[in-house]
């Protein structure tokens, strides 16, 4: 950044805003050595469940530092645990830092669309802020998405591929709603800075991003209880299948009683029965004891137990 408060590239002497962006362990390792930051300062920013937090910094050779680390989700086609991208920043008086371990293209998105913006360190981490949950509100509708096809599936069909289909995305929105939580908490921390909103100086940018993170958890929150609906819509579909077969199964097993009970009637041996000095009443009570379950089983074939 230079001194009309540009960003602009710099040579190592002269830089302001250091990137490390999937820098190598040893580049990283150098920075923390060069401004005495704390080893473990930047450990985990490869993993989704890294905590988001904001603490100062004591005993470096910094002006004045904080670290602050907050959960980006990437734009890409990848799980979930490949798109939630820690983004680690340590602020000074005079240098900022930002660290992020994977390789993306988050940086150069944020210069192009906002650089004419980026004057100063909190505007920086504030502009990040704002395009972190633009990104959560742009997934989240493609999962809303998602869910509407799902409920449509739900009322038709308990396939397997279907209840596959549900334990993806409520995977997806358990890693979304955990970090939005947590974030919540470091938030609210950085917002009640004011250090931080003085040297901001930009209302409307604060009310931006305070407007797009209500935004992101209000919909985190829809759309947990929308899936938690299409999942009891789930259950009791299978559940009235069940008992359709239960009531198939009961059926099947009353009817075939029938012609059991009525052969076990002319088996008594007991006199007066028809057929009893027949040679021929062996094989009309057999027949029709079958032409009695033919006509049942064809009855509950033609019958339909999803209705």
């Amino acid at each position: 950044m230079d001194e009309e408060k540009n960003v602009t590239e710099t040579d190592e002497n002269k830089y302001n805003w250091l990137i490390l962006d999937n820098t190598k362990p040893e580049e990283i390792q150098q920075a923390i050595k060069e401004f005495e930051l704390p080893d473990d300062i930047f450990v985990g920013t490869e993993y989704p469940e890294e905590v988001s937090r904001m603490e100062r910094l004591y005993e470096t050779k910094l002006e004045h530092p904080f670290s602050l680390v907050v959960i980006n989700l990437d734009q890409s086609d990848n799980r979930i645990e490949k798109k939630l991208t820690p983004i680690s920043f340590v602020l000074s008086d005079n240098l900022l830092i930002t660290c992020i371990d994977r390789k993306t293209e988050f940086v150069d998105r944020l210069l192009t669309k906002h650089g004419n913006h980026l004057n100063s360190f909190e505007k920086i981490i504030t502009y990040t802020l704002l395009d972190i949950y633009t990104h959560y509100v742009k997934e989240l509708r493609e999962m809303k998405k998602r869910i509407d096809a799902l409920d449509k599936a739900a009322r038709k069909t308990t396939e397997n591929e279907e209840l596959y289909k549900q334990a993806d995305l409520e995977r997806d929105i358990v890693y979304i709603d955990h970090t939005l939580r947590d974030q919540r908490e470091t938030m609210d921390q950085l917002w009640n800075s004011e250090t931080f909103i003085k040297r901001l100086d930009d209302e409307q940018l604060l009310y931006d991003v305070h407007l797009r993170q209500r935004q992101t958890e209000k919909m985190i929150e829809i759309y947990r209880d929308l899936l938690e609906s299409i999942g009891d819509l789930f259950n009791g579909m299978m559940d009235n299948n069940l008992n359709h077969i239960m009531k198939y199964l009961d059926s099947a097993a009353l009817i075939i009683s029938v012609p059991a009970l009525f052969a076990g009637i002319w088996g008594m041996n007991t006199g007066g029965l028809p057929g009893k000095s027949s040679a021929l009443g062996f094989i009309l009570v057999v027949f029709g004891s079958l032409i009695a379950a033919v006509v049942l089983g064809y009855h509950l074939y033609r019958k339909d137990y999803t209705n």
